[in-house]
This record gives C-alpha cells, structure tokens and sequence, in this order.
C-alpha cells in the first residue's frame, strides 16, 4: 500500500501485512516526523447481514458496496483527513525493516540535478585569463612588426639591402636605384675607404642623405685640415646638389634628428674636426668623415666625393 508524510507529503511504499488493527505509529525516513496512519484496509471480518423476511431480498442495484482504498478520491494536493484515533496501545519500536523507504518519486528530477551540477560546475571552473598563450604570440608579432616597419622606414638604405638579399633587385625597383660611389683620388693623395650610404628622416631638417667614411692619408708626410666636397647626380650624369665638409666631424643620429639644415651644416664645417682632430694626420692613417645633403632630390643615382683641401701638418719634432 502507499502511504504519505502528514508534514511533507512524501509518499511511501508500505507493506500490507504491517497494517494491523486501527492504525499504526510510523516515523518518515525523509523528515522524521511521526504519524499515525489508519487502516484503510477493509476488515477481515465482515458482520453477517440483517436477516431479511424469505420474501423480502435485496436490490442489488440499491444495496450499498463497501469503500476500497481505490474508491476514495483524494484532490490533488490536499491532505486526507485523518479521522480521530482512538486510543490504542502504545506504538511498538520500529525494526529496521519498518523504516520507510521514499520511492523514485522522491528523488530530485534529472534535470534539477544537471542545473544544480552545472551552477556547481560553472563556480569551480576558474575563469580564463585575457592573456592566453595564442594571444601573447600574436600580440608579440604584431609589436615586432610594427617596429621593424617603423626602423626600416627610418633606414631606407638598410631596407634596400635587405630586400635586395631577399629578391635580387627588389629594393631597386621599390625605392629606387641606390646613389654609385665614384670617388675620384690619385696616388700619393687622399684615398677614401669604407664609404656608406644611408638615408633617413630629421624631425627638424626632413630627409637627409648622408655618406660617411675614412680619409686615408696617401702622402709621406703629415696633413690637416682635410675638406672634402660631395655631389649628386641623377642617372644622365646632371649635378643635383653639392656640399662641402671638414673631415673629424661626426654626428649621431639623436642630433641629425633634432638640428635644423643650417645646424647641421655648422657642425660639419669645423677645419680642425669636433669628435677627431683634423690635424696632424699621419701617413698611412685615415680621419672619419660624414657629408648630409638635405632633401635629396629623388632623382639621384650616384654621388661623388672629391678633395677640395688639404695643408700640410710640420713633421712631428722627436
């Protein structure tokens, strides 16, 4: 038979034959709470019916049937009223078997478990962190990216030379023909070596084209004050630009940034040099020299540099 907690309402199998007498006292296993349940069961004994004159019988049709457990209709939700016990004797101490035991109904539904677990499941899992491996590659190749841009922007010379390495005659062909070295000396002079070009930008003075190198002392003797003059010319061979300069002044690319055209020309007009002295250059020994020409003119194709002076230093005394 199934029974139901007075307090929780949860419904319970219950063997018949525990069934005795009135009723019996049962504690629920969910709540615990204790309860008298009546013995709805019909009785075992059924009292013999009225005796009728042999004339008279009974309409069956009119006869009243005894109630049976599925003849009482309870509304859904409502408790059944339970009639007044009357006294009995003391409740008899549960055996183990006696505990009540709550059916498949009283266990949560499938999906009250797969919400509760998920929310359970949504709490214990960390949340992911912004920075994960792939977006720290990413963001590293698009800064190396963006600053390579910008350093071989700043260096079209190297940007040249690099793509020239890559495809032969790439950089020719994006940024141009690259400015031919024709350096005109005769033995027993000024020699030059080493001689680099590169172009990059000023904040101050704009584009600047700048060529640097050594000024080898060819001579016997001693010499100073080294000037030097640099031209450039376009593909036919027409002068574009000229500039004149004293060997022993160098500038760094933090100054070529921030001085003007005419400060920059200043500083390369010192004769007796600014970071090497321009004096007393012996022979076999070399001077380092930088020429700049501001706003090159894009035709250019080469450039030449030429010895526009020299004196001779008096010989070192022993």
């Amino acid at each position: 038979m199934i029974i139901q907690c007075k307090k929780c309402t949860t419904k319970f199998r219950f063997k018949d034959e525990l069934m005795a007498g009135d009723g019996v006292w049962v504690r629920c296993s969910r709540c615990g709470h204790e309860f008298f349940e009546i013995n709805t069961r019909p009785a075992t004994f059924v009292p013999p019916a009225k005796e009728q004159p042999a004339s008279v019988k009974p309409d069956p049709a009119t006869a009243p049937k005894p109630l049976t457990p599925a003849d009482v209709i309870t509304p859904p939700g409502a408790e059944t009223p339970a009639a007044k016990p009357q006294p009995a004797p003391a409740p008899k101490p549960l055996k183990p078997e006696d505990i009540l035991t709550a059916p498949d109904a009283a266990k949560p539904a499938p999906g009250e478990e797969e919400e509760e677990a998920g929310d359970e499941e949504e709490e214990e899992r960390p949340r992911a962190s912004f920075w994960t491996p792939g977006r720290l590659v990413a963001y590293s190749i698009l800064v190396f990216l963006v600053v390579g841009s910008v350093y071989f922007w700043l260096n079209p010379g190297i940007t040249r030379d690099v793509l020239n390495f890559v495809s032969p005659g790439a950089g020719d062909r994006v940024l141009g023909p690259s400015p031919k070295t024709a350096s005109s000396t005769a033995p027993g002079a000024i020699n030059f070596a080493e001689v680099k070009e590169r172009f990059t930008k000023s904040t101050a003075a704009g584009d600047l084209l700048v060529i640097s190198g050594l000024a080898v002392n060819e001579y016997e003797y001693p010499v100073g004050r080294v000037k030097l003059r640099g031209k450039i010319l376009d593909n036919t061979g027409k002068l574009l630009g000229e500039v004149e300069t004293f060997a022993g002044n160098l500038l760094s690319d933090e100054e070529l940034n921030r001085l003007s055209d005419k400060e920059i020309l200043a500083e390369l007009q010192r004769p007796e040099g600014s970071d090497m002295p321009n004096t007393g250059i012996r022979s076999r020994t070399s001077i380092p020299f930088m020429i700049v020409f501001m706003n090159p003119p894009k035709e250019v194709d080469e450039f030449i540099i030429e010895l526009a002076g020299v004196e001779r230093a008096p010989a070192a005394s022993n």
